[in-house]
């Protein structure tokens, strides 16, 4: 089960068969909030609930991410001003329909009691009577994200999250972007790589000259300390110096 590290949502998508399991909840003005199949909205507010991702839950192409990843992709959505991409079965036609709230889910949430903290929950405004009727008619049943997900290292690639969009079905741009990222991705590393191995290799190569080094230092040592002993020794050897008032022989003087 890769791990997803990096989230990138593009749409949300109302969809008849969410990817995460999980159902919509509507709520009305003052109806208050009720699962989806059993509910009968208030059509004065025609807002929609549910999850858009989950923390530490496999979704339905095998993959799973955990909370922090999931903060960041909220943060991101809505700093780049991605309210109004909401579409349909992933069909990336924006509906007339926006996210008015976004919010991650804490223990005791009053809508999601039941789900982990961290999880990322959207309410979705519906703009359109002839959408809000399909959604009371049960055709919607829940959220789908769209858009990129880096996966952990191990894999090193780039996975699509189009339910039903496959590679050969996608906009050359958004084919030319993903391939980019991926060679960029991959050109870094080898850098990085590369770089690595030259300090590796410097730093080895230091390492054999301070000891080469230190050997010299040591050869010369010894070497010294042995040109010491002998001085020493030859000058034990010697024969002492003559006394004053003898000859060179040893013999006595003569003052006749």
């Amino acid at each position: 089960m890769p791990k997803i590290t990096d989230l990138d949502v593009q749409f949300i998508s109302l969809v008849k068969r969410p990817a995460n399991g999980r159902g919509i909840i509507l709520r009305g003005a003052t109806s208050g909030a009720r699962e989806f199949a059993i509910a009968k909205a208030d059509p004065m507010l025609k807002r929609v609930y549910g999850i858009v991702y989950a923390p530490d839950s496999v979704d339905a192409q095998g993959d799973w991410t955990d909370a922090e990843t999931i903060r960041r992709a909220a943060d991101v959505w809505m700093q780049t001003g991605r309210s109004r991409n909401v579409d349909a079965e992933h069909d990336f036609t924006p509906l007339p329909a926006f996210v008015a709230e976004s919010w991650l889910v804490k223990s005791g949430d009053p809508l999601f009691p039941d789900e982990k903290p961290g999880a990322w929950a959207v309410g979705i405004q519906i703009d359109d009577a002839a959408l809000w009727d399909a959604i009371e008619a049960g055709e919607v049943e829940g959220l789908s994200l769209a858009g990129t997900a880096r996966l952990e290292k191990m894999a090193n690639r780039i996975k699509q999250f189009f339910t039903r969009k496959e590679t050969d079905e996608m906009d050359a741009t958004e084919i030319k972007r993903i391939v980019k990222d991926v060679l960029a991705e991959t050109v870094s590393e080898a850098e990085d790589q590369a770089q690595r191995e030259k300090l590796e290799k410097a730093a080895e190569e230091a390492r054999a000259e301070v000891a080469a080094l230190k050997a010299q230092l040591a050869d010369a040592l010894k070497a010294l300390d042995e040109a010491k002993a002998r001085i020493e020794s030859i000058e034990k050897a010697a024969p002492g110096k003559p006394a004053e008032g003898n000859t060179a022989t040893g013999a006595p003087a003569s003052f006749i």
